[in-house]
């Protein structure tokens, strides 16, 4: 023990104090740091991470809301859904209001093979309103075309040319109303050649009113 005493001297007491401060001073560093000590020197790349920083400052960090950016493409139409539940009947509407009467009786009067020049055929009629047309089939036996005029009762003419040895069918038509019984005739005056008639028809329909504009 004298030996080792023997050769201490101050420069290897003070040797010895900066070896022990050299390994040691790096633990006491690491608890004891005084405040404000640590900079952006002392951190190392990535050592700070979102979830050691305080959720106020996290916060604070974010940036305003951008505007909204455009709308996206139409996505893919997806499958039919399932046919739903039958609805309940609904409940019966109203009856409607009764129809307006429609046209009265009908009358009708044939004729066959009658002279072509002159009235063809009548029909006698109650008093009321009357829709009236006849159908006239007249035949041409002569060598050189033919022409005729026919009408109801001395109405409006409708015209026809037959060719030579031809039949041609002169349709007429009139509406008239009449306050008693009237016996209305069908005729027809021929301007050229040789008509005879083969048949003619005549039907006249009541109606409630007939308008002549």
């Amino acid at each position: 023990m004298k030996r080792i005493l023997g050769k201490l001297t101050y420069s290897n007491v003070l040797a010895t104090i900066a070896i022990f401060l050299v390994l040691g001073g790096g633990a006491y560093a690491a608890t004891k740091l005084p405040r404000n000590s640590v900079g952006t020197k002392q951190l190392k790349a990535g050592a700070v991470t979102a979830n050691k920083i305080a959720k106020k400052t996290r916060n604070q960090l974010k940036g305003q809301t951008g505007p909204q950016g455009p709308q996206g493409p139409q996505g893919k139409v997806g499958p039919k859904g399932a046919t739903g539940a039958k609805g309940a009947t609904g409940a019966t509407g109203e009856r409607g209001p009764a129809g307006t009467d429609g046209t009265g009786p009908a009358f009708e009067t044939v004729v066959h093979e009658v002279n072509a020049n002159g009235t063809i055929l009548t029909q006698t009629l109650p008093a009321g309103s009357y829709v009236l047309s006849a159908n006239l089939y007249l035949r041409n036996q002569g060598a050189t075309s033919a022409e005729v005029v026919c009408s109801i009762e001395g109405g409006a003419g409708f015209g026809a040319t037959f060719p030579a040895n031809s039949t041609v069918t002169v349709p007429v038509a009139a509406a008239n109303s009449y306050g008693a019984q009237t016996s209305v005739p069908v005729g027809c005056d021929v301007v050229s050649g040789e008509l005879d008639v083969l048949s003619g028809q005549m039907i006249a329909t009541q109606v409630k009113s007939v308008s002549k504009g």
